[in-house]
């Protein structure tokens, strides 16, 4: 920028590829350069993810009703198939969050890679910074289910040991 108040203003219509008043350094700009279309592939597989659990939660609806009104009794018929497929639409509505996260975090950093500004760089990582919490919950999560399923587990092995005796 120059501090010339008597120079003729000018812009630059054909920005390079990572912006044309960088703020941030080239070498980030390279790094989150080669990341986004990762980000975005990830984001993408993720909403297919998605929706094939959908499909397969509706599939298992479907499927359960036809064989229970055909007089069947198979093991996703009746309450236990509905269950299985409320869980399979209640994860891939789970799935959704941290997709979006992804997509605005490659989306971010494409307009980061436009302006080269510091603001495009703390909005990027902010989405970034998002899905790795969303994420973390969700280990923790698993672990404290699968803590209290192994004790389960445990429990009810034992009381069925214990009135094994004769």
């Amino acid at each position: 920028m120059q501090n010339d108040p008597y120079s003729t203003p000018g812009s630059n219509i054909h920005p390079t590829s990572y912006g044309n008043n960088p703020q941030v350094t080239q070498a980030v700009l390279h790094q989150l350069a080669g990341t986004k279309p990762w980000v975005r592939f990830m984001s993408v597989l993720m909403f297919i993810g998605a929706g094939f659990m959908l499909l397969v939660a509706l599939g298992m609806l479907v499927a359960g009703g036809a064989i229970a009104s055909a007089g069947g009794n198979a093991m996703f018929s009746g309450a236990m198939g509905v269950g299985i497929a409320v869980l399979y639409a209640v994860l891939s509505i789970v799935y959704i969050y941290p997709a979006l996260k992804l997509w605005k975090y490659a989306s971010s950093i494409g307009n980061l890679l436009m302006t080269g500004s510091e603001l495009d760089l703390i909005a990027a990582l902010n989405h970034q910074r998002s899905f790795w919490k969303f994420v973390g919950i969700l280990v923790l999560a698993m672990l404290v289910l699968y803590f209290v399923v192994i004790i389960g587990v445990i429990a009810v092995g034992g009381f069925a040991a214990m009135g094994a005796r004769p």
